[in-house]
């Protein structure tokens, strides 16, 4: 009885490939990777919708568990992203030929690629960014968990990156000696396993402005000290998942004269981040042309209302008088 009574509470159940795990994704990204291995063998083109609600109802994952995973999949090659339609929606699909090759290449006892992470040197203000891969061990757990309680010290965890959570393996020991602290939007300093996504996310952000802008003005935009910290500073209000689609966005869109004339800076696209995400979320480059006939349709809806009570109102008062006219002129 009891057992019956839990079947008919149970979601319905989901594939999980053990397989994936091997990746290097963590137990988020396998799951993650199944649904959409799944979803991505029902169209006929392979691209598939689905919503960050879709997401948690079949798969159980957080939000932040969910960016996390999308950013190690998308970082191996095997989750593709694409914003279509109006208003926006965000479809995925699996690169299969991909995922044959990492699959492939782990059971033949090579090693499978992991999340590239990035090494920050000591001249990193001048913008320069060195590569490397990042072998971790000796895994542990902090009791920093989305439920707020310490569990097992062996187990892979969402790492907090501000708005985006990462599921890596941290270690005991610093694994690089020459990375070094950057600072944060409070004043604080991120170090470590923060600061190599920190700049992971920046190079993401810079290699989509940097194409856009490719496509639109047939050359690559300048770089410099100035230019890298406002592509830092851009990821750090928008977040790592979405800064680099609205910086394609802000190039491929956005047809204002003054942004056009200035050949879409970098620094026009941070003075007005959010506007300009707003506008990407949405699916709809907001121009001087369209922002003026939404006022004028506004003005002129509001002189339609005023006109309209104003006569209410006078309706309203001949009625009154009208009413009171006839009380007076009736015999006693």
């Amino acid at each position: 009885m009891t057992g019956d009574v839990i079947k008919a509470l149970m979601a319905k159940p989901i594939a999980f490939h053990r397989a994936f795990v091997d990746l290097g994704v963590g137990i988020t990204g396998a799951v993650m990777l199944s649904q959409a291995f799944y979803w991505s063998q029902k169209t006929a083109d392979g691209w598939f919708f689905k919503g960050q609600v879709d997401w948690t109802r079949e798969t159980g994952l957080t939000r932040y568990e969910q960016e996390g995973a999308r950013h190690a999949l998308r970082a191996i090659g095997v989750l593709h992203e694409q914003r279509k339609g109006h208003p926006a929606r965000l479809f995925f699909r699996v690169d299969f030929d991909r995922l044959a090759e990492l699959l492939m290449a782990g059971t033949d006892g090579k090693k499978v690629p992991k999340t590239p992470v990035c090494a920050i040197s000591a001249d990193c203000q001048n913008g320069e960014i060195q590569h490397e891969e990042n072998q971790q061990s000796s895994a542990r757990k902090t009791s920093n968990l989305d439920c707020g309680k310490p569990a097992d010290r062996n187990v892979e965890i969402p790492q907090s990156i501000y708005k985006e959570k990462i599921t890596t393996k941290i270690t005991s020991k610093t694994t690089s000696k020459n990375s070094v602290a950057l600072p944060r939007p409070d004043g604080g300093q991120v170090a470590g396993e923060d600061a190599n996504a920190l700049q992971a996310a920046c190079r993401t952000t810079w290699q989509a402005y940097s194409d856009a802008h490719q496509r639109r003005y047939g050359t690559k935009p300048v770089r410099n000290a100035k230019v890298n910290a406002n592509v830092r500073q851009l990821v750090q209000r928008l977040g790592a998942d979405e800064a680099p689609q609205v910086a394609a966005f802000f190039v491929d869109c956005v047809n204002d004269a003054f942004v056009v004339r200035a050949c879409h800076g970098i620094g026009l696209l941070l003075a007005q981040a959010e506007g300009y995400r707003t506008q990407w979320a949405s699916g709809q480059a907001m121009t001087a042309t369209r922002a003026r006939q939404i006022d004028q349709t506004q003005s002129n809806a509001d002189v339609a209302a005023e006109a309209i009570a104003m006569l209410r109102a006078k309706r309203a008062g001949q009625a009154a008088k009208a009413e009171f006219v006839d009380v007076e002129a009736r015999p006693c």
